[in-house]
């Protein structure tokens, strides 16, 4: 018998053994895998967590409730509740500074949330800093905050700063937050 003896040839360093091509798509079929589960769970969960949606409130940390409480409505009946709820970490109570922009003239306001209305405040040119309690359910993450009152330059603190210029009456604003535990 004869054993034939066989020499590269040039086109035989780009052929790849069987098992190699194999791994590649199993590779493939696994990031893809990856890419899709992610999806998912980003669309799931609202999205991106770490890129904002919006103008963004602020959750008023349980340390800071007690001062917070003093700045909420005393003739609203409801919020003695606020207050109490805030401090059993059940739900919590957002903050805003308020104050009047530079040169401005100022005014009074009152900030509406939900179906709540603070009482009035005079915008000063040192911000004022505000408890409100959220302008809808915690868990949803979004709402309407409103602002009524007469103001030139009124300035509120969500994140973004939201400038008034002028303010005859009332002007919205849709706002988010990222729900969680507040405590």
């Amino acid at each position: 018998m004869s054993e034939e003896v066989r020499t590269a040839g040039p086109g035989d360093a780009e052929k790849h053994p069987p098992d190699r091509k194999n791994r590649k798509g199993l590779l493939v079929g696994i990031v893809g895998g990856f890419l899709t589960a992610g999806a998912v769970v980003l669309a799931l969960n609202g999205g991106i967590p770490f890129i904002k949606k919006g103008p963004t409130l602020s959750i008023v940390a349980p340390a800071e409730i007690t001062d917070a409480a003093r700045t909420l409505d005393p003739a609203n009946p409801k919020s003695e509740q606020y207050a109490s709820e805030a401090k059993k970490c059940s739900v919590p109570l957002a903050w805003v500074d308020i104050w009047k922009a530079s040169g401005a003239s100022g005014g009074t306001i009152r900030i509406r949330s939900g179906d709540y209305i603070s009482p009035p405040f005079t915008l000063t040119d040192a911000p004022q800093r505000v408890a409100i309690p959220f302008p809808a359910p915690y868990a949803t993450g979004k709402g309407v905050l409103s602002v009524e009152g007469a103001a030139n330059g009124a300035v509120i603190s969500i994140s973004p700063a939201w400038h008034i210029n002028s303010l005859p009456g009332s002007a919205s604003l849709d706002v988010v937050w990222t729900p969680k535990d507040p405590c």
